[in-house]
C-alpha cells in the first residue's frame, strides 16, 4: 500500500552553503549549492523509504531569483517527485501524506542564524511572544491536519529556537547573519537518512492568536493593510483566522503584497557581486536595537554647536548655515519653530547674498559646492541671486568630472539645472550603483534632497521608494563604519518620509550621538570640529525627534 511522506525543502540550511552568494540565482557558489541540496534531499529520501515509506513530495520552498527549481530534477531519486508552487506550503501538498520533514531550513526573522528570515526579506513573524520560522508554520499546518512530523534540519540557531520537542539534524554552525560554518556532507547524509528512519512525532502547533507581521518600512506595512491586515503600528499588521492554515493564508499574502518595497534595494545583474552585497545587507538590517536615549539634548547640543561653527564670514559657513536652516525648517518644523529659528534664517538667507558667484578660478569642490549651493537657494526661496555664466558652469563641471570630483559635477550640475543653467553632463540617475556603495549612499541622499527642493516640498518622484529602501539597506553599513556625516543624512532623508521606525535608524541615531562633542562633530583625521558633518548630525537628529513626535 502506498505511504507518501511529504518532504519540504530550503537552502540555507544545506551544509555546505555558508554565505549569501550560494543563495543567489547567478554564482558560482549557487550552482555548488544546489547539488549540495540535492544530495541532501536523496540521503533524506533514502532514509525515508528505508522507514516504509513508498514515495516522497519534495517542496522545493527557496527563492533563488530564477524563478525555477533549486533541487536538480534529473539528479532526484526516482521515488521522489518535485513540486514547485507559489505557496510551498499548498494544502494540496498535505493531503494525503502520512508524515512531513523539513531540510535545509534556517532560523526565524528577529532571531540569530545564518540567512535568518521568515518567508522573505521584509517582515518579522510572530505569535504573541513567539518569534515564527517557516519551519514553525510548516508544524502549524501539518498539526492541523494531523500529519505528524519526523525532523528538520538545519542551523545551531533554528535548533535553539525549535527546542528539545523537535526531532533535529544539525547541518552547521551559525557564525553571523551572513556566515556559518557546516558539518561535512557524509556526516550530515548518515544523519539524515537516520533521522529520516525514526517513528513521527506529533508536530507541535503554534500558540492561538493572531499572526503578528513587523516590517522594516511603513510603506510595507501600508502593503500589507491593502491586503486585509489590520495594521496595528506605523510598522506592523495582524491577521486572524479561524484556522491555522485561513491564519497562514492571510499572512502570506500580505508579507507579498509588501515584499516588493524592500527588494527595490536589490540591484545589480543576476549573480554580481553588487547583487549579492545588497542581499547581505537586507540580512544584516536588525531587528532590536535599543531606543538611544536623550535625543532631544543631543538634537539641541548639535544646534548650538552647528550655530557657534558658521559663526564666521566665509563663503563656506554663510553658504551651510543658510541651507541647513532651510532644511531643518522642511524635515524639522517643529524643532524649528520650537527654537524659534526663523529669524536666525532670515539672517543667514540675507548673509548668503554676500558670497561670491565666481567658479572659474576656484578649484576647491567644497567651495564651489558653496557658491553654487548660494545660488540655487536664494532663487527657490524667492530672492534675486545672480549667477554665474552659463558656459563657466559647464567649464566647472567638465573639471570636476575629469578631476577626482565626479559626483560634485554630478550634483552641481543638478542644481545649476535647477536655476535655469543645464549644463549637466550625462550621468545616469545612479551613476555610482554598481561601483561604490558609499558614493551610492550619497547619491541617493541627494536624489531626495533635489527631488524635494531640499525639503522644500513633498518627496513624489517615482523611484522614491527604491531610494528609500536603498537608504535603509545600507544603513547597517554605515553603522558599523561609523560614517557619522552620512548616517545624518540617512536619518534626515528617511525620517522626512516618516520612516523611523526601524531598528536601523536607533543605531544610526546611536553612531551620531555618539560622535557629537558639545563643540560638533569632530574630523577624524584632524581632531577638529567639523561644521558640515556637525550640520548632517543636527538635521537627523531633528528630523527623526520630529517623526517620532507624538502628533
Amino acid at each position: 500500500m502506498a505511504r507518501e511522506a511529504l518532504l519540504v525543502v530550503d537552502l540555507e540550511g544545506v551544509a555546505g552553503v555558508e554565505s549569501p552568494a550560494a543563495l543567489l540565482f547567478g554564482t558560482p557558489e549557487y550552482e555548488r549549492a544546489r547539488r549540495l541540496l540535492t544530495d541532501e534531499v536523496n540521503a533524506a529520501v533514502e532514509g525515508l523509504l528505508a522507514a516504509g515509506f513508498t514515495h516522497v513530495r519534495v517542496s522545493d520552498s527557496h527563492l533563488s531569483g530564477s524563478g525555477a527549481a533549486n533541487v536538480l530534477e534529473d539528479e532526484l531519486h526516482q521515488a521522489a517527485s518535485l513540486h514547485l508552487l507559489d505557496d510551498w506550503y499548498a494544502e494540496s501538498l498535505f493531503e494525503d501524506v502520512a508524515a512531513v520533514a523539513c531540510l535545509g531550513m534556517h532560523a526565524p526573522a528577529g532571531g540569530a542564524g545564518f540567512a535568518a528570515h521568515t518567508v522573505n526579506l521584509s517582515s518579522r513573524w510572530s505569535v504573541g511572544d513567539r518569534l515564527v520560522s517557516e519551519s514553525d508554520l510548516v508544524l502549524d499546518l501539518a498539526a492541523q491536519q494531523g500529519v505528524p512530523l519526523v525532523f528538520i534540519s538545519g542551523d545551531d540557531a533554528l535548533e535553539a529556537h525549535l527546542g528539545p520537542r523537535v526531532p533535529f539534524v544539525r547541518t552547521k554552525e551559525a557564525r553571523s547573519a551572513v556566515r556559518a560554518e557546516s558539518s561535512s556532507a557524509p556526516e550530515v547524509h548518515l544523519l539524515l537518512r537516520a533521522a529520516a528512519q525514526r517513528p513521527p512525532v506529533k508536530a507541535p502547533a503554534l500558540p492561538e492568536g493572531p499572526l503578528r507581521l513587523d516590517f522594516h518600512l511603513a510603506a510595507c506595512a501600508q502593503a500589507a493593510s491593502r491586503r486585509g491586515a489590520s495594521r496595528t503600528s506605523p510598522t506592523s499588521v495582524e491577521v486572524t483566522g479561524a484556522s491555522p492554515r485561513q491564519r497562514y493564508s492571510k499572512a502570506l499574502a500580505a508579507g507579498h503584497a509588501a515584499d516588493p518595497f524592500l527588494l527595490l534595494a536589490v540591484g545589480g545583474e543576476a549573480g554580481s557581486r553588487w547583487m549579492v552585497e545588497d542581499a547581505e545587507a537586507l540580512l544584516c538590517l536588525p531587528w532590536r536595537a535599543q531606543v538611544p536615549p536623550g535625543l532631544k539634548e543631543s538634537a539641541d547640543r548639535a544646534l548650538t554647536a552647528f550655530l557657534a561653527l558658521t559663526a564666521d564670514d566665509s563663503d563656506a559657513s554663510r553658504a551651510l548655515r543658510a541651507l541647513a536652516l532651510h532644511m531643518l525648517e522642511g524635515c524639522a518644523p517643529d524643532f524649528f519653530d520650537r527654537r524659534g529659528l526663523g529669524p536666525t534664517l532670515d539672517d543667514a538667507l540675507a548673509a548668503a547674498a554676500s558670497v561670491s558667484m565666481g567658479l572659474g578660478h576656484v578649484f576647491d569642490p567644497e567651495l564651489l559646492q558653496a557658491r553654487i549651493d548660494v545660488w540655487y537657494l536664494r532663487r527657490l526661496r524667492g530672492l534675486p541671486q545672480e549667477g554665474p555664466a552659463p558656459t563657466t558652469v559647464a567649464q566647472v563641471l567638465h573639471r570636476l568630472n575629469d578631476g577626482d570630483s565626479a559626483i560634485y559635477a554630478w550634483l552641481l550640475g543638478e542644481l545649476a539645472a535647477k536655476c535655469g543653467v543645464d549644463a549637466r553632463l550625462p550621468f545616469e540617475e545612479r551613476p555610482w550603483r554598481g561601483q561604490s556603495r558609499l558614493l551610492d549612499l550619497y547619491c541617493l541622499t541627494h536624489l531626495v534632497l533635489l527631488d524635494t527642493d531640499y525639503f522644500a516640498r513633498p518627496l513624489g518622484g517615482p523611484r522614491a521608494p527604491e531610494w528609500l529602501a536603498g537608504l535603509l539597506a545600507g544603513a547597517p553599513g554605515v553603522a558599523e563604519r561609523d560614517e557619522v556625516d552620512l548616517a545624518g543624512e540617512l536619518l534626515f532623508c528617511l525620517a522626512f518620509a516618516s520612516e523611523v521606525h526601524a531598528a536601523a535608524i536607533d543605531a544610526l541615531v546611536a553612531v551620531v550621538q555618539g560622535a557629537l562633542t558639545s563643540e560638533g562633530v569632530r574630523d577624524p583625521q584632524t581632531g577638529q570640529p567639523d561644521a558640515h558633518a556637525t550640520a548632517s548630525a543636527l538635521l537627523g537628529l531633528a528630523a527623526v525627534l520630529d517623526a517620532r513626535r507624538p502628533r
